[in-house]
């Protein structure tokens, strides 16, 4: 379907509104709340066969609550999404250039003041495009040059959303662009996620260290509990995970390329959502840090595994692993990332 004919189609009333301050777009089919603290998704509602309304992005009341509880629900993650180890690398030049640590000794998620702590500009707000922009100048975080990010989320179906994401930097640095949202495709975000099944199109993972750091290597997946080729109920596959879901996967295809790269569905509910990205990684969490002091925004206490994150993305540490996917971004060139998830 093109864009312009989801306007001719009427939207039904939202059973639940937008809080103030969050902007939103929709069809007829779908609802999606972003605030600019982040770029972040807020909420995703879906509108059911029965005309009530189920949100399955987790989300938390208010900015405040996001500033407070920092666990990068739903914003987007930069300059570089997920870790660097010992909060430094070199650069291809020789420099070596120390980023701020914030994880222990490590970097992670963009550093202390990461773009989820920042509040975008909106550039574009229509009903069914809403772009926001951020301005990250030399040595933020430690990063070095002037960088400049837009995230754009759009409408591309009535049950399929898209997030573009491309960012310029006038010295070369590492880059690594992702949305952190945690998926509950219940609905219930005070109930543990862990009987969802997931299909992850990946051959092979990065075995970690205790900080969570890549080790050397890519392991396969077949006879672990991390072998998602074909769908597993994700609380069977971490009998066998003995280090829980917090990896990267090394996603088939060709990097660039928008392909489908998982799919997460809900067997009680018949909700599924496909995941599709350009990029070469998928960093699949089980959220385990949940606590009771962080509350939906109906004031229900969120389950200690009650999100899924999936996250597109290149290498974790890739600055510092030459055989990784590369993370380089050189003056007067344009990264780009771009993310679609699709929802039945």
């Amino acid at each position: 379907m093109k864009r312009g004919d989801m306007s001719k189609n009427p939207t039904a009333i939202p059973i639940h509104p937008a809080p103030a301050g969050t902007l939103q777009i929709r069809t007829a089919k779908m609802r999606i709340l972003l605030s600019p603290f982040g770029a972040r998704i807020r909420a995703l509602w879906l509108r059911n066969d029965d005309g009530t309304e189920t949100n399955i992005a987790v989300g938390l009341p208010d900015d405040d609550a996001y500033a407070t509880h920092d666990s990068y629900i739903g914003a987007v993650c930069g300059r570089y999404a997920n870790r660097i180890a010992n909060s430094a690398y070199i650069a291809p030049n020789g420099d070596r250039v120390t980023l701020a640590a914030n994880e222990g000794p490590t970097h992670l998620h963009g550093g202390v003041t990461g773009f989820d702590r920042h509040d975008w500009s909106v550039v574009q707000n229509t009903d069914h495009e809403i772009a926001f922009h951020l301005e990250s100048p030399d040595g933020d975080q430690g990063y070095p040059g002037n960088f400049a990010a837009t995230a754009t989320y759009s409408i591309v179906a009535e049950n399929r959303l898209r997030l573009e994401i491309k960012a310029t930097c006038d010295q070369t640095c590492p880059v690594n662009m992702t949305s952190h949202a945690y998926w509950n495709l219940t609905g219930r975000f005070d109930k543990c996620a862990a009987l969802h099944i997931l299909e992850i199109d990946a051959d092979a993972y990065l075995p970690i260290d205790d900080r969570l750091i890549p080790l050397p290597g890519r392991c396969d997946l077949a006879g672990t509990g991390y072998d998602f080729r074909n769908p597993a109920v994700i609380a069977q596959n971490l009998l066998n995970a003995d280090q829980g879901f917090d990896h990267n996967f090394c996603l088939n295809g060709t990097r660039g390329t928008l392909r489908p790269i998982a799919t997460l569905s809900d067997p009680d509910s018949g909700r599924t959502m496909k995941l599709f990205s350009t990029e070469a990684g998928l960093q699949f969490y089980l959220s385990q840090h949940f606590t009771n002091a962080m509350k939906t925004p109906d004031g229900k206490s969120l389950h200690k595994s009650g999100g899924i994150a999936l996250e597109p993305q290149t290498f974790p540490d890739s600055p510092n692993r030459p055989d990784f996917p590369s993370p380089w971004l050189n003056p007067g060139e344009t990264y780009r990332h771009v993310i679609e998830w699709e929802f039945s």
